[in-house]
């Protein structure tokens, strides 16, 4: 356990003790003049000296999934570094090692999955969700998408089906599953099955995502050559406007909270000719490896170039996802002449890697063709 953790504790129970103690210690003038001021509660005060530290202690032992007896057996959670800090290699190491140990660990398989899935060994994340999901009976409906998920990332056709099943399992309990429409969608759109995809992604949308979603969604159902609602296509922002939602122009950006990213975008000067006024530039953050929609993103125009972007958990696209939820994220810097956030081939672009913990200034240069 780290020391830092220990002495925070520390410091929150001597803060407690003085919130208690000083109004218990302190005497108070008595409520008529002439009074006598009230007597110091001293024994009250000496129980809560000893007694709380002692509770505070008993009730953290208790409650706590510490392992106390063998520090070495914890693992780290995904989207976190190793106790020293270390890579998500040495992360994944002490996951295995705790495994070994503990092949029952539930959680412990849970988060060996995401981390593989995180280092982009999707094969090693489909064995370990799998693990996850026998000792759950396969009942776990979240642990069952998160084996979907890796399924479908494989590529591997042999894999399909068993995830198309998961899928379809779970938009059966619930047709507003986000998770599951987008991979139901996106399966479907890479088999050329269009109108399954049509559906799936209309029903994403329906479902009032942020307005980011909405113009991926918006753009791939007209990829796919379906009529996009009209309340979602009156949602959709002109290109150009600095904001990403239909009221960005007038609306303040939201004040950035939780992790933040303050992504320094330039263009390198080579590209300079290539670039038209106006044109819109998405600067989006996900999950380092793992495609699908970006966990956030900002929209500007080149007219900006070059500025400074914040993006922070405050610009999450999907509920329950966000910058702190994972360890390394891939923030990319897109000039988008479509107009669109749907990357497009001769779109210009640029990207770099940004872990948790490491300095919140990023410089990102936009310095190449996308083929």
């Amino acid at each position: 356990m780290s020391i830092y953790f220990l002495i925070g504790c520390v410091v929150m129970v001597v803060a407690a003790l003085a919130l208690l103690l000083v109004p218990l210690l302190r005497n108070e003038p008595g409520e008529g003049k002439g009074k006598a001021p009230l007597p110091r509660s001293v024994p009250l005060a000496v129980v809560l000296m000893i007694g709380l530290p002692l509770a505070a202690t008993a009730f953290y032992g208790s409650t706590s999934n510490f392992p106390w007896d063998n520090p070495g057996l914890l693992g780290a959670a995904p989207g976190s570094h190793a106790q020293d800090g270390g890579s998500m290699e040495e992360v994944i190491a002490q996951l295995e090692e705790r495994l070994k140990a503990s092949p029952g660990d539930f959680e412990g398989w849970r988060m060996l999955g995401r981390s593989y899935l995180m280092s982009s060994r999707f094969e090693q994340a489909v064995s370990a969700y799998e693990k996850a999901s026998a000792l759950t009976g396969g009942k776990n409906p979240d642990i069952e998408l998160d084996l979907a998920e890796a399924l479908v990332l494989t590529e591997q056709p042999a894999r399909l089906d068993k995830a198309r099943g998961i899928i379809d399992a779970a938009l059966a309990a619930d047709g507003n599953n986000q998770k599951a429409l987008w991979y139901s969608g996106l399966m479907a759109a890479r088999a050329g099955d269009s109108e399954t995809a049509k559906a799936r992604f209309t029903r994403l949308l329906e479902t009032d995502p942020p307005p980011q979603i909405r113009e991926i969604l918006t753009a791939q159902l007209e990829r796919l050559g379906a009529t996009v609602p009209t309340a979602a296509a009156a949602a959709t922002p002109p290109a150009g406007m600095a904001g990403m939602g239909a009221d960005a122009a007038a609306a303040p950006a939201p004040a950035a909270s939780g992790r933040t990213i303050r992504v320094a975008v330039s263009l390198d000067p080579a590209l300079a000719a290539k670039l038209k006024p106006g044109t819109p530039v998405f600067v989006s953050a996900r999950e380092a490896g793992i495609p699908g929609p970006p966990i956030a993103a900002v929209r500007i125009s080149s007219d900006e170039l070059p500025t400074t972007v914040v993006l922070s958990d405050a610009n999450t696209m999907i509920e329950g996802r966000n910058l702190s939820s994972v360890d390394e994220v891939q923030v990319v810097a897109r000039v988008a002449f479509g107009g669109t956030p749907v990357p497009a081939s001769g779109d210009l672009t640029g990207e770099m890697l940004h872990k948790r913990g490491a300095p919140a200034d990023l410089s990102v240069v936009i310095d190449r063709v996308a083929p």
